[in-house]
């Protein structure tokens, strides 16, 4: 018996049964079989395995209906008897695990997957590691064979930033009318900080609709559906549409969507971390070019040298060091590649958040709202702050924590906090030492680059 579960080869007689379809597989026909323990070997005396024999496309028809953790065919590795087969029965398979790699690899439940290794990273170029490595490697451990450019662009909900015309009191209210749900009961859990939780929750519970057991959701569907709610503005079309959206998720499913558009995945990773897991110049080149899909069509075609606009790097042949065009001293230019980006920044139309990678930042501006130049410094180092959700400009200034090299805490790390931001006046505190400030706190030491006396700012 071969080691490997997988068997293919050509039916010797009409006789054997394909599991799936139930129907006999021809004389000659090709099939594939799997090998499984011999339920009939109840004492342990070493039988053979027992092998399940399965009309070709009706095996990959299997793997869809089996859980993800079972065993299935991802790379003709896999399969023992390859080459035994045909020309034309060889590419037969090959073109099938082609086909269940592409499948698996724009499957939502893997992007939900990868946004879960993201979020348990802690260290920036842990996370650049995880996307070149998901990339590398894939369903069949062969390459990612989905759609690149529409993963980078649900990574990068902030970047992209579509406008759904949704608050979280707008959104816990459509879905509790999905749902079955009380309103009440849904907003009271919405204080705990997190939308897309309290849908998950109360989407488990509902007893309207049931959430799917199986992930059967596609990168394609989510970002049509989202597209189209994009569009829409009025409540009963937006209803509608959610509607459509549950019906295809399951609880994990919704979740990851109500943050795809609430731009803000829990990933706590920027563009210049992510881009960098496509390729190490992909976040220079977002930046001169503003265009994603452009970006990425050219790290496949590999010609993301030749964007107008990105620097060359020439080697000293001395050294063996890279150096950048902009810094030779031949050329008759002089300045850091920091001093570059910045003068890039200011010519792009898009105004940025910070050294955030090429976050557009809101038209609308708070009044202590300071202009920040890019990079920022990193002011925020060693702050643990709790931020309420109900913060006004709560997202920008979260970003621009993050990006000042600063911690964000939630209700459950409260105690932790150096910092407390609190809008509505004095809070109790409780055995925390923590400094009670105001939000004005926040946007005064992005101003100054400093951090602020907590004292000027007490509520």
């Amino acid at each position: 018996m071969t080691e490997l579960a997988f068997t293919v080869n050509y039916a010797i007689s009409a006789r054997s049964l394909c599991r799936h379809c139930r129907k006999y597989i021809d004389k000659k026909a090709l099939r594939i079989g799997q090998s499984v323990p011999n339920y009939y070997d109840e004492d342990n005396r070493g039988w053979d395995d027992l092998t399940y024999w399965y009309h070709a496309t009706c095996m990959f028809k299997k793997f869809d209906e089996d859980k993800p953790r079972d065993k299935k065919i991802k790379c003709p590795d896999d399969v023992f008897g390859m080459g035994y087969l045909k020309k034309d029965d060889r590419k037969t398979i090959l073109k099938l695990i082609s086909d269940a790699n592409v499948k698996a690899d724009n499957s939502f439940r893997q992007f939900r997957c990868l946004c879960a290794k993201l979020s348990d990273e802690d260290t920036s170029a842990g996370k650049t590691a995880i996307v070149s490595d998901f990339l590398k490697t894939g369903n069949g451990g062969t390459g990612f064979k989905g759609d690149v450019c529409l993963l980078m662009k649900f990574l990068l909900p902030d970047v992209v930033n579509i406008v759904y015309n949704l608050t979280d009191k707008d959104l816990v209210k459509l879905f509790s009318q999905i749902f079955g749900t009380n309103l009440k009961a849904m907003e009271e859990d919405l204080e705990q900080g997190d939308v897309s939780e309290t849908v998950r929750v109360c989407f488990d519970k509902s007893k309207t609709v049931t959430p799917l057991k199986k992930s059967v959701l596609t990168l394609q569907e989510a970002d049509d559906l989202l597209t189209s709610l994009s569009c829409v503005a009025k409540e009963g079309e937006q209803y509608k549409l959610l509607t459509k959206l549950v019906a295809r998720c399951t609880s994990n499913d919704l979740m990851m969507v109500v943050r795809l558009i609430t731009h803000d995945l829990g990933i706590n990773a920027k563009a210049k971390y992510i881009l960098g897991g496509l390729h190490p110049d992909a976040y220079k080149a977002f930046q001169v070019s503003q265009n994603l899909k452009d970006v990425v069509e050219r790290v496949q075609s590999n010609t993301l040298h030749c964007m107008p606009g990105l620097k060359e790097e020439k080697t000293d042949k001395k050294t063996g060091h890279h150096h950048n065009k902009s810094d030779d001293p031949k050329q008759g230019t002089s300045g850091s590649s920091d001093s570059m980006n910045a003068d890039v920044c200011k010519k792009t139309l898009v105004k940025r958040t910070g050294e955030d990678e090429g976050q557009t930042a809101s038209t609308k501006k708070c009044k202590t709202e300071p202009s920040v130049s890019f990079p920022p410094s990193k002011i925020f180092t060693g702050c643990k702050i709790f931020l309420p959700v109900a913060t006004d400009k709560f997202k920008e200034l979260k970003q621009y924590i993050i990006d000042c090299d600063g911690e964000i805490l939630d209700e459950t790390s409260k105690g932790t906090a150096t910092h407390i931001v609190s809008s509505k006046g004095k809070i109790r505190t409780g055995v925390s030492k923590a400094k009670v400030v105001t939000p004005d706190w926040l946007w005064q030491s992005i101003k100054r680059k400093q951090l602020a006396s907590a004292k000027e700012f007490k509520p």
